[in-house]
C-alpha cells in the first residue's frame, strides 16, 4: 500500500488526549482505594483486537456513514434474509492466529444461524456463515490501523473484499477505495468515473460525493434509507407548503382583481345611471325648450292678428 497515513506534524490529532481512540473498563482501585472499575484508555492494539463492551470515541461522520451503510446494504437485500449485516460487532473469524475484530460493517451469507442480538462475538465458522465483505470507515485517531494492521490480517483471515471509506483522509484524496483478496494480497478494484467502486457479491456501488458516502444498486439507482426519505418528504412537504403558500397568494390577488373589477363595474353601472340621469334632464329641458318656442310662436301670432 502507497497510502500515506502520517498525521500533519503541525496540528497533531488530540495527540495529548489519551482516550482518543476509547475506553475499557477494568477491575482496579479508585483514587478512595475502594475497589471498583476503573476506565482505562484503549490502545491501537485495542483498537484492532477489541474486547466486549470496548467504547470508542467515534466522530458524527463516522457514524452517519457507518449507519447509511448498514441501512442501505440491509435494504438492498430486504428479500434476502440469509444475508446479515453487523456494525461494530466483535468478530471472531476462528482462523488461526488471527485474533477477533470489530470491522465498522461486515457483510455475511448464508447467515442461517438463530443469532442472539444479546451475544457480544460472532463466531463465523460456528455459525456457517460466509464473509462477503468488510468495510471500515476510518477516523483520524485510527486511521493507520485501518490501512496497515488490518490490511494485512484481513487479508490473512480470509475475507474476500475490503473496503476502506477514507471518511478521515486528506482533502483531494479518493474517499472510497476498494479491494479484492488474491492469494499474494488485495488488489484495487477498478472504478467507474460516476458511480465509483462496484463491490461484487453486495451488488453494490460506493462512492463519495457531496460530503458523504453514497451506495447506488448494480442498475444505478441511488439507495435512499429512511432517513434519506425522511428528509426528501421533508422537501417535498414544504415544497408543497411553498406551492400552496403561492397558490393562496395568487388566490387572494384574484379575490382582490374581482373585488376591484366589482368596484369598477358599481362605478361604471352608477356611471352609466348618472349619464341616463343626465341624458333624461336633457330630454326634459329640451321638451321644456320647444314648449315656450311654441307658446312664443303662438303668442305672436296672436298679437299680429290683433293688429
Amino acid at each position: 500500500m502507497s497510502i500515506d497515513t502520517r498525521h500533519d506534524a503541525q496540528n497533531p490529532p488530540a495527540a495529548l488526549d489519551p482516550f482518543r481512540i476509547g475506553y475499557r473498563y477494568v477491575p482496579g482501585v479508585g483514587p478512595d482505594g475502594v475497589a471498583r472499575q476503573v476506565m482505562v484508555p484503549l490502545t491501537e492494539e485495542d483498537f484492532l483486537h477489541p474486547q466486549e463492551e470496548d467504547r470508542e470515541m467515534l466522530t458524527d461522520l463516522h457514524t452517519v456513514t457507518v449507519n447509511y451503510l448498514r441501512e442501505a446494504i440491509e435494504i438492498l437485500h430486504e428479500s434476502e434474509p440469509e444475508v446479515r449485516v453487523f456494525t461494530d460487532h466483535r468478530v471472531d473469524w476462528q482462523v488461526p492466529g488471527i485474533a477477533p475484530h470489530g470491522p465498522d460493517v461486515v457483510v455475511f451469507d448464508n447467515f442461517h444461524a438463530d443469532w442472539d442480538p444479546l451475544r457480544g462475538t460472532l463466531p463465523v465458522r460456528d455459525l456457517g456463515a460466509r464473509v462477503m465483505a468488510v468495510i471500515e470507515v476510518t477516523s483520524e485517531a485510527t486511521r493507520a490501523t485501518d490501512f496497515e494492521a488490518k490490511f494485512i490480517e484481513y487479508h490473512e483471515a480470509g475475507i474476500p473484499y475490503y473496503v476502506i471509506v477514507d471518511a478521515a483522509g486528506p482533502a483531494g484524496a479518493e474517499k472510497v477505495l476498494a479491494f479484492r483478496r488474491s492469494v499474494e494480497d488485495y488488489k484495487p478494484l477498478p472504478r467507474d468515473a460516476q458511480l465509483g467502486c462496484f463491490l461484487p457479491r453486495v451488488n453494490v456501488w460506493l462512492r463519495w460525493a457531496d460530503d458523504r458516502l453514497i451506495a447506488t444498486t448494480e442498475a444505478g439507482h441511488d439507495i435512499l434509507t429512511g432517513v434519506d426519505l425522511a428528509r426528501r418528504a421533508d422537501a417535498e412537504s414544504q415544497r408543497a407548503d411553498e406551492a400552496t403558500q403561492v397558490a393562496g397568494a395568487e388566490k387572494q390577488r384574484a379575490d382582490e382583481a374581482i373585488v376591484v373589477a366589482q368596484a369598477e363595474k358599481l362605478r361604471a353601472d352608477e356611471a352609466t345611471q348618472e349619464a341616463g340621469a343626465e341624458k333624461q334632464r336633457a330630454d326634459e329641458a329640451t321638451e321644456r325648450a320647444e314648449a315656450l318656442a311654441r307658446e312664443l310662436a303662438a303668442l305672436k301670432a296672436r298679437l299680429n292678428d290683433a293688429k
